[in-house]
């Protein structure tokens, strides 16, 4: 669980897991922007971290050493359905049994099974302090 607290700026807000803390912002008419990541960009940032873990789970599992990657995510919205573009760019080129096995592990990094289910934001509760 995370817990998300606004800041005194416009649209800044401070998101902390009880160990680590990320800022966030957004930019509407004129305000905000720069106190940190937009929430589009953390669910970008969600899925590339994820796929790099997976990666190297996989590879370890594998017994098979990868060059470094690098993972690039964008989200695409549309009105019907919401697409993430993975991209990967390794150091080296890889083999074709290395291929299958980063595609493999981009499919179950489980942020990527999370965001291809279905899902649905429950009514926030609303509690006094």
């Amino acid at each position: 669980m995370v817990k998300a607290k606004r800041l005194g700026e416009p649209y800044g807000v401070e998101v902390t897991n009880g160990r680590n803390v990320l800022l966030s912002d957004t930019q509407k008419d004129g305000k905000g922007g720069a106190a940190g990541v937009r929430p589009h960009e953390l669910l970008e940032s969600a899925l590339a971290a994820c796929v790099c873990m997976s990666i190297g789970m996989v590879a370890d599992r594998a017994g098979v050493a990868l060059p470094e990657a690098t993972v690039q995510v964008a989200i695409d919205r549309q009105d019907d359905e919401t697409g993430f573009e993975v991209s990967l760019r390794f150091a080296a080129a890889l083999t074709a049994a290395q291929q299958d096995l980063v595609r493999g592990a981009v499919q179950a990094s489980p942020v990527a099974r999370t965001l291809g289910k279905t899902v649905r934001v429950r009514p926030a509760a609303i509690l006094a302090a």
